[in-house]
């Protein structure tokens, strides 16, 4: 054990783990976080099992979260888990990882560390502890099967996009212990290998199993192969560009386009340059990064193609940093270097880590500046201003109202005209995105006019639907009275009219 960069590694762990709480203290509850607490509240396990097919997420961290939400109404117990969980990844970064010391703290420092993982609480931000825990273990698996397998099938049940990476790797297990005892007739350990990838199978089977009817039951998930090469120059750029600056992609200009094209360019020719020199190091972990992180972009092509955030693309970036984990941790690595040596290496990856930094101290600022989302302040509203007992509160947007929802939920309910019952949590179904696509508010009128009229009736309408301009289109029967203050996340902003027409 080295003492000195045990205490070292420690030391750096509680002072990142200390800037990411405050972040993450002042940070309020969007959508898709909410979505997860709301899901883990409200239905039971079996009634979870089914809905995964609608939502398109493997089961593992909805696991981790329902127990807590089942006991505690404050979503912080799902923010505390992704926080931890970045924080033993960052301890085994420094502890374990064979990078230099400028490399780990670009590393740490990246916008994905940084801001993306600890702070937005999705199950991405387990991906990183179960990457790095299964680098350190790669080259102990004949001491450790059973545990290897473990971090495999929690790997593949976290997020669809880590499925054939963790498969690439049981592969190569299956290839290196199984085949190769059998081969080399030593069956000292063959039946505790043959165990462990039983385990793997079971555990890429449920995923399969949980995920196989998604594509039928979720609407926004549609695959599509029309316009194949748009959809893929698409996901390139902003493969690139979210993890540079997603500032960017939201407001849809370069602040200092010449210096920004010139960085991202930079972070472009890093980035090849490392799967070149990983190519010529090692081919066959070359394939393992390549393979992986090529069904991560087949999935944005085909089915994510509008969701191409900083955290999924973040964990693309840790397949790579697994790949170089392991290559450096071969003993024989020096000896196999051609052009690129370890310390190139290094600097390629210090470089493009370090050309997203910006990316997260800029959300940190942000988060810290603003709301990250107007539904905790309009809940503070509603909850000061609108009786529960005598008032009905309709929504629009169900994708962006489940943040508010939450918030809500010790109070308020929000009556939902479209699918005609109260709102909890999202159904990626038909009916969402047609209430996503409403242009006139022509049934909440509908609705209302037959309404007893001694209630009093509220509408809430997401300033992110531009299309919906209640304050000029529907004077005669909505008057404005709330709107959220700016926000960091321009989709969740909310304005509540109250219902006026006779």
């Amino acid at each position: 054990m080295n003492k000195k960069l045990l205490i070292f590694s420690v030391i750096i762990t509680i002072i990142y783990a200390l800037f990411t709480l405050n972040t993450l203290f002042h940070h309020e509850t969007w959508a898709d976080e909410a979505q997860v607490w709301q899901l883990c509240k409200h239905l039971s396990l079996s009634q979870l099992i089914v809905h995964l097919q609608n939502e398109g997420h493997p089961i593992l961290f909805y696991l981790m979260v329902m127990p807590f939400a089942k006991v505690f109404n404050n979503i912080i117990f799902m923010q505390l888990i992704c926080w931890g969980f970045m924080c033993l990844s960052v301890f085994l970064l420094m502890y374990f990882a064979p990078f230099k010391l400028y490399t780990k703290l670009a590393i740490i420092l990246s916008a994905g560390f940084l801001y993306f993982f600890p702070v937005i609480a999705r199950n991405y931000s387990i991906i990183p502890f179960l990457v790095f825990l299964a680098a350190i273990l790669y080259y102990r698996t004949k001491q450790h099967p059973i545990l290897y397998a473990f971090v495999l099938i929690f790997l593949a049940n976290t997020h669809i996009i880590m499925f054939a990476f963790s498969l690439v790797l049981a592969f190569i297990f299956y290839w290196e212990n199984i085949i190769k005892s059998i081969r080399n007739k030593n069956f000292d350990k063959i039946a505790i290998y043959i165990l462990a990838l039983l385990i793997m199978v079971l555990g890429f089977y449920a995923v399969l199993w949980e995920l196989s009817n998604t594509t039928n039951n979720n609407v926004f998930l549609e695959i599509n192969l029309n316009n194949t090469f748009n959809a893929v120059l698409r996901i390139l750029i902003l493969f690139f560009l979210n993890a540079y600056n997603y500032d960017i992609y939201i407001n849809m200009s370069f602040p200092n386009a010449f210096l920004d094209i010139f960085l991202i360019l930079i972070m472009i020719l890093s980035y090849i340059l490392c799967w070149i020199a990983l190519s010529i190091n090692n081919f066959k972990v070359f394939l393992i990064g390549f393979l992986s992180v090529l069904f991560q972009l087949t999935i944005y092509i085909i089915a994510y193609n509008s969701f191409v955030y900083v955290n999924r693309i973040f964990c693309a970036h840790l397949i790579l940093l697994f790949c170089f984990w392991i290559l450096f941790s071969n003993k024989e690595f020096n000896k196999k270097c051609c052009f690129f040596s370890e310390k190139i290496i290094n600097i390629l990856l210090f470089v493009f880590f370090a050309l997203t930094i910006f990316n997260g101290i800029n959300y940190t600022k942000l988060d810290l500046k603003y709301n990250y989302t107007g539904a905790k302040e309009t809940a503070e509203y509603i909850k000061a201003n609108i009786s529960p007992d005598n008032s009905l509160i309709l929504i629009d947007n169900e994708p962006y109202m489940v943040s508010l929802a939450y918030y809500l939920s010790d109070s308020h309910k929000l009556y939902s005209v479209f699918r005609k019952k109260y709102l909890d949590y999202v159904i990626w179904d038909k009916t969402v995105k047609t209430n996503y696509a409403d242009l006139g508010w022509s049934q909440y009128v509908s609705y209302l006019k037959k309404q007893n009229p001694k209630k009093e009736y509220y509408v809430i309408n997401s300033i992110s639907d531009k299309k919906h301009v209640l304050e000029k289109t529907q004077t005669k029967y909505f008057k404005l009275i709330f709107k959220s203050g700016k926000m960091v996340e321009p989709y969740e902003g909310y304005r509540v009219f109250q219902y006026i027409g006779k």
